[in-house]
C-alpha cells in the first residue's frame, strides 16, 4: 500500500469524543431544524419523522464509506486523497474542490444567519449596511482564528459551544413533550400518531420527494470530523467510527424534535402557531421557543441559532482548511498551502485563506442581493452530492478487489456504497433540474436560469478551469506520482477481518 504523506498535523491532539463533536456540530442541528421543519412539514406532513429516517439511509451508506476508508487510509485530505487514489487524479481534485466549494459556501450562509440573528437580539428593525458588515468580519475572523488556534483548542471550542447548543434543543424537547403530555396544544395539531412512521402512509412519490429532498441535505457535516484523522486519539479504525455515530446521533435528535414540532404545532397553514404558517416557516425553532417560553422566547432562539451557526462554520472551516493542506502537499494546487505554523501545528495559511474567501464572497453577494445569500444553502447541494458520490464510488471501487470474499464486506464496502452513490446521483440531478427553473429560489433568475442553479453549477464547473491551470503549473499530481492509484491489498483485508 502506498504510504500517505504527513504533513505536520498533531497525532492524538483531538479526542475521539471531540471528533465526533465535531461532527454533531457541522451539521448545525439548531440552524438546520429552523428551517427544515417548517418547510419539510410542508411538504411532507405528518409523514415528516418517517421520511428524516428514509432519507438518512444514502447517508448511512456514505459515512460507511468514509468508515471504511478512513480505516484503511487515514488522511486530512479524505474524499480528495480517497478519490485520486481509488479513481484517479482528477475524481480526487474535484471531490476536493466540491467539498472545498460547499464549506465556503456554508460560510456565506452562516454569516447571514449571524447577522439575522444580531438583528433579533439587538431588537432592531433593520441592520444598517456597516453593521452588517461589522458583524460579518466580526464572525468570520473569530470562527477563523479559533481554527488556526489548534486542533486542541479549537475542538475544545467546538464542544462547549455544541453543548450549549444541545442543551437548549433538549430544554425545548422537554417542554414540548410535558405540553404534549398535558395535551395542552396547539387546537389545529393532530395527535400523535405512530402512522408518521409509517412510509406506505406517504401519500404520494412527489410528496416523499419533496421530503426527501430538504432532509437529505440537513444531514450534511458528519464528515467534519473524518477530516480531522490525522489529529485524533486512537486508530484509524477508531476516527473513522467519529463519522457514524455522528450521523447516528443527528438523525435520532432531527426524528425527536419533528415528531414533538408536528404533534404539539401541527400544520395548519391557517393557524398562525402552525410550523406551516407562512411567517413561520423560515423560523420554526423560533416560533416553538417564544409559544412555550414567552416574549423572550425569540432572543433565546436566536441565541441558540447563532451558537448553532457558529460551531458549524468552526467545523467546516477546520476540515475545509485541511482538504487544502493535503491537495497541496500531494501538488494538486501551489505547494505555499501545504505549510504548517510549527507553534499551532495548524494549516494557517489554508485556514485564513478560507475566512477570507467566504468574507469576500459574503460581501459581494450582500451587496447584489441577500436574497441570492438565502440561495447559496440551496446550491450547496449540488456540492455535497458530488463530493459524497465521489467518495462513495472510491469505497467500491478500492475496495471492490478483496470484499467479495465475505458477504458482510461485500455489503458494507461496495453494495452499500454503490446504492449511496446512486441515490445522491439521482437526488442531485433531479435538484439540478429544479434548480435550473427560473422560477426555483429567492433570487429569480439571469438569462432566464435559475439564479440558484449559476450558483451552485457554476461553481462546481469552474474548478474545472482551476483544475487545468493547476495541471499546467505541476502536473506531478496529475501523472500519478504524489499519489498513484490503488486498490486495498489482501493484506489489509485480512487484518482488518481479523480485528472485526
Amino acid at each position: 500500500m502506498y504510504t500517505l504523506e504527513s504533513k505536520g498535523l498533531k497525532k492524538g491532539a483531538i479526542s475521539r469524543s471531540a471528533a465526533v463533536m465535531i461532527g454533531l456540530a457541522a451539521t448545525a442541528p439548531a440552524y438546520s431544524l429552523s428551517g427544515a421543519l417548517g418547510y419539510g412539514a410542508a411538504e411532507s406532513g405528518y409523514q415528516l419523522p418517517i421520511i428524516f429516517i428514509l432519507s438518512v439511509i444514502p447517508m448511512f451508506f456514505v459515512a460507511l464509506s468514509y468508515k471504511h476508508l478512513t480505516t484503511s487510509s487515514p488522511d486530512s485530505g479524505t474524499v480528495f486523497t480517497w478519490g485520486a487514489k481509488a479513481l484517479g487524479p482528477r475524481f480526487g481534485w474535484l471531490g476536493g474542490w466540491a467539498m472545498f466549494l460547499a464549506s465556503i459556501l456554508a460560510g456565506v450562509t452562516a454569516t447571514q444567519v449571524i447577522v439575522n440573528m444580531t438583528v433579533v437580539l439587538l431588537d432592531i428593525e433593520q441592520m444598517p449596511q456597516w453593521l452588517n458588515f461589522v458583524v460579518a468580519v466580526a464572525f468570520i475572523f473569530s470562527t477563523t482564528y479559533l481554527a488556526v488556534l489548534g486542533a486542541k483548542e479549537s475542538s475544545r471550542a467546538t464542544i462547549l459551544l455544541t453543548l450549549f447548543q444541545f442543551s437548549g434543543l433538549a430544554i425545548l424537547a422537554s417542554v414540548l413533550f410535558f405540553y404534549i403530555l398535558q395535551n395542552d396544544v396547539i387546537s389545529t395539531a393532530e395527535s400523535f400518531s405512530w402512522t408518521w412512521f409509517d412510509p406506505f402512509s406517504i401519500p404520494s412519490p412527489d410528496i416523499f420527494l419533496n421530503g426527501f429532498l430538504i432532509a437529505l441535505f440537513i444531514f450534511w457535516g458528519f464528515d467534519a470530523s473524518l477530516a480531522m484523522s490525522e489529529e485524533t486519539k486512537g486508530n484509524s479504525e477508531q476516527a473513522g467510527r467519529s463519522g457514524v455515530i455522528a450521523i447516528l446521533i443527528t438523525v435520532v435528535i432531527y426524528v425527536v424534535l419533528a415528531t414533538l414540532a408536528l404533534a404539539y404545532a401541527g400544520i395548519d397553514p391557517k393557524d398562525p402557531l402552525s410550523l406551516t404558517f407562512s411567517s413561520n416557516i423560515d423560523s420554526s425553532i423560533t416560533v416553538l421557543v417564544t409559544d412555550v417560553i414567552g416574549s423572550h422566547g425569540a432572543k433565546w432562539a436566536a441565541l441558540i441559532i447563532a451558537i448553532s451557526a457558529f460551531s458549524a462554520t468552526m467545523s467546516t472551516i477546520m476540515p475545509a482548511a485541511r482538504i487544502v493542506l493535503a491537495m497541496a502537499s500531494y501538488r494538486a494546487i501551489p505547494i505555499q498551502f501545504a505549510k504548517i505554523d510549527p507553534t499551532t501545528c495548524t494549516p494557517k495559511l489554508a485556514t485564513w485563506t478560507i475566512g477570507s474567501m467566504t468574507l469576500v464572497i459574503y460581501g459581494i453577494l450582500s451587496l447584489v442581493s441577500e436574497a441570492i445569500i438565502k440561495d447559496a444553502i440551496h446550491s450547496v447541494s449540488i456540492a455535497v452530492c458530488t463530493y459524497y458520490t465521489i467518495a462513495s464510488l472510491s469505497c467500491a471501487n478500492y475496495f471492490y478487489p478483496t470484499a467479495l470474499r465475505h458477504w458482510r464486506t461485500t455489503l458494507s464496502q461496495v453494495i452499500f456504497p454503490i446504492l449511496g452513490a446512486i441515490t445522491l446521483m439521482v437526488i442531485g440531478t433531479i435538484q439540478a433540474w429544479r434548480m435550473f427553473d427560473p422560477h426555483y429560489g429567492a433570487s429569480g433568475s439571469i438569462g432566464g436560469i435559475g439564479a440558484v442553479f449559476l450558483l451552485g453549477v457554476a461553481t462546481l464547473l469552474f474548478g474545472f478551469f482551476v483544475m487545468l491551470l493547476c495541471n499546467l503549473h505541476e502536473a506531478t499530481f496529475f501523472c500519478g506520482k504524489t499519489l498513484p492509484k490503488e486498490r486495498a491489498s489482501l493484506d489489509f483485508s485480512i487484518h482488518h477481518s481479523n480485528k472485526s
